[in-house]
C-alpha cells in the first residue's frame, strides 16, 4: 500500500456552441469598428459638409508628447462679453455662439442655450463664467503641424496677425482646415 494519495481534479466540460462564438467575434469586430468609424467621421465631417468661416487667433505655445508639436489657439471668440447672452451660463454648460462677419472675421454676436435655426454657429463649453464675460473652448484649441512648420507657425502668429479657417457644420461642430498668417504660417 502506497502512503500517497493521488489528487484528482474534476475535469469541467463546458460544451462550446462555436458558432455561437463566432457571431461573438463578428459583433465585437463590427462594434469596434463602428466606434472608430463614428470618431473618424464626426472629426472630418464639418471639413466636407460644413461653412467655412474665419476666426481671429491669438496663440499660446504647448506640445503634445502623444501627438506632437502643435500650435495652440484662442480666438477672440474665446472670451465673450456677458452682455450678448440672452439667458446667463454657469461653467461646464454648452453653450452656442451665434457669428456675424465683421471684416474678414466672424465675431460672436449671441450666445444662446440652443442652436439657432439659422445663420453660423459654432457650439463650445463654458470654461469659466463672470458677470462681465464668459471664457469658451470650442474643441478646436489645438492644430497639429510637423515640429519645424508648428515651431514657425507659433513664431509667426506671435508676431503677425493671424486667423484659423474653420467649417461649421448647423448643429455648431467645427473643425480648422488652417492656419494662416500675413506673410505666410499655412502648413503645407
Amino acid at each position: 500500500m502506497s502512503n500517497s494519495t493521488a489528487l484528482h481534479t474534476p475535469e469541467i466540460s463546458v460544451p462550446v456552441n462555436k458558432k455561437l462564438l463566432g457571431v461573438g467575434l463578428l459583433l465585437t469586430l463590427f462594434l469596434q469598428l463602428g466606434v472608430l468609424g463614428t470618431e473618424y467621421l464626426s472629426s472630418t465631417w464639418p471639413l466636407k459638409y460644413g461653412e467655412p468661416v474665419l476666426l481671429k487667433t491669438e496663440p499660446i505655445d504647448p506640445r503634445s508628447l502623444f501627438r506632437g508639436n502643435y500650435v495652440r489657439l484662442n480666438y477672440g471668440i474665446s472670451r465673450v462679453d456677458a452682455s450678448l447672452a440672452v439667458d446667463p451660463f454657469r461653467k461646464h454648460q454648452t453653450v452656442y455662439v451665434t457669428l456675424k462677419q465683421e471684416g474678414k472675421y466672424h465675431v460672436a454676436e449671441r450666445l444662446l442655450h440652443e442652436p439657432p435655426e439659422q445663420g453660423p454657429v459654432i457650439r463650445g463649453r463654458i470654461r469659466w463664467a463672470s458677470d462681465q464675460f464668459y471664457s469658451i473652448d470650442y474643441g478646436i484649441e489645438a492644430f497639429f503641424m510637423p515640429k519645424g512648420k508648428a515651431i514657425a507657425a507659433q513664431n509667426a502668429v506671435r508676431e503677425k496677425e493671424a486667423w484659423a479657417q474653420v467649417y461649421l457644420l448647423d448643429s455648431g461642430k467645427a473643425a480648422i482646415a488652417d492656419l494662416i498668417c500675413e506673410g505666410g504660417c499655412q502648413r503645407e
